[in-house]
């Protein structure tokens, strides 16, 4: 393995240092290769293998109140998790060995939590003895104060941490109670620490809006009216401010992006009627409410933005699979296939970006108040396609087809759109066909 000189060191050690989690795992991935190690890169490798190890035991000691520097809801720069950690392992040297023994044991039962919460009482009575120390001067008051807040908490964080799946996916009677236990031993240690409690578990969440099912099991399910009259309002209205920006996806939602655009869209349909679904049966809301008007004036806006999205795929589909009328007689025309020119990229782009968008949204379709609309749509679909494919594979077992491979282009267009419109299974069937013509 070839050394660094000092100061390229001492640089790269920095920019590693400053880096993001994600990145840092990128970059294990890539040099992680045994034939990079023996190279100049080596050094490199080695850098970043002992940043996400120290980061490891890191995550682990300080996991209660990780949610205040990384995540959605982080209120203080990710470069102070860094400085506290720093701190930590010149201040307590033997305790943060005993959370490298832990970090290392193989099963998480073998862990001795109780050395991780002294770790942070120890953190704790640095921050409030002298968080101007030297290696806690990049700390404001104001942060060192919030800190010391969170780390406070922090043994009934780190208890609760292990529960949270089972938590947010059935609360039944025994849950309920260990959180309500949970929440109380926080009000315990300080009066108004119940919104810090529930951030920082929401903080350790997918969706940070799902902590409201915690508050709704501690508070038995709260009035609109109590909810939003007391300090923990903002977890409530951070679900409905989550919706407005989900409702503005959809909105902006450019069918020029084609399938990555039309699963961005249809994904934001979904989080945002999720969280509208939860917030009408975690909390008790009033249609007079504030609260209870708001969520019903997104419920139309998103049925209704959806729906126009939707009514536009047929337009576009035309667009991809274009047709011609031919008069057979007075009353009797009929659409055929168009084959003049090879498929427009740009609509068949558009249509597999709508429909992929309906097909996204299609499990919020019922309770969005859309899926009347959406099955409408999907079915005028079907019945157009049927056809169509008809008419493309007759022309090409005649012996009038003058362009083959046009005709078979618009049959694999065709197949990508059924797929999406119907299911895979219809769309094989015209690759088959295709195949066999």
């Amino acid at each position: 393995m070839t050394e660094l000189p000092p100061a390229k060191a001492g640089l790269l050690k920095m920019l590693i240092d400053g880096a993001p989690d994600r990145v840092l795992q990128k970059l294990e991935l890539a040099l992680g290769d045994l034939s990079m190690r023996d190279s100049a890169l080596g050094a490199v490798w080695g850098m970043v293998d002992r940043e996400i190890g120290d980061r490891i035991v890191r995550n682990l000691a300080l996991a209660p109140v990780l949610g205040l520097f990384q995540g959605p809801t982080a209120s203080l720069p990710v470069a102070l998790l860094a400085r506290l950690w720093a701190h930590i392992k010149v201040a307590h040297p033997f305790e943060a060995g005993q959370a490298v023994t832990l970090a290392g044991a193989f099963n998480a039962e073998d862990q001795d939590q109780s050395v991780l919460d002294e770790l942070c009482a120890l953190t704790l009575a640095d921050m409030r003895a002298d968080p101007r120390a030297e290696t806690l001067n990049a700390f404001s008051d104001e942060q060192a104060n919030r800190v010391a807040e969170a780390l406070a908490l922090s043994p009934i964080i780190r208890r609760c941490l292990p529960q949270l799946g089972d938590w947010l996916i059935r609360m039944d009677q025994e849950r309920r109670a260990a959180a309500r236990v949970a929440y109380r031993d926080s009000v315990a240690v300080a009066p108004d620490a119940g919104p810090l409690f529930f951030r920082l578990l929401g903080a350790r969440m997918a969706e940070p809006g799902q902590i409201l099912r915690i508050i709704s099991a501690v508070m038995d399910r709260p009035s609109e009216r109590y909810l939003s009259s007391s300090e923990l309002a903002p977890f409530g209205l951070a679900v409905m401010d989550e919706v407005d920006r989900q409702l503005e996806i959809v909105r902006l939602f450019d069918v020029d992006g084609g399938q990555a655009a039309g699963q961005q869209a249809g994904q934001a349909v979904h989080r945002a009627t999720t969280a509208i679904a939860d917030l009408e049966e975690l909390v008790d809301l009033s249609r007079e409410g504030q609260w209870g008007r708001r969520l019903a004036q997104q419920k139309r806006l998103l049925a209704q933005t959806v729906e126009g999205r939707l009514k536009e795929i047929e337009d576009v589909v035309g667009h991809a699979l274009p047709v011609r009328s031919i008069r057979y007689s007075p009353r009797l025309i009929k659409s055929a296939p168009k084959l003049v020119a090879d498929p427009d990229p740009v609509a068949v782009c558009r249509a597999i970006a709508l429909l992929t968008f309906a097909e996204e949204a299609r499990s919020s379709a019922d309770s969005g108040g859309f899926g009347a609309t959406r099955a409408k749509i999907l079915d005028n679909l079907e019945k157009h396609l049927d056809p169509y494919v008809e008419d493309v594979l007759e022309y090409l077992r005649s012996a009038d087809a003058d362009n083959p491979s046009r005709a078979r282009a618009y049959l694999e267009v065709a197949a990508d759109i059924l797929t999406l419109a119907k299911d895979e299974k219809a769309g094989q069937i015209v690759r088959r066909r295709l195949a066999a013509a």
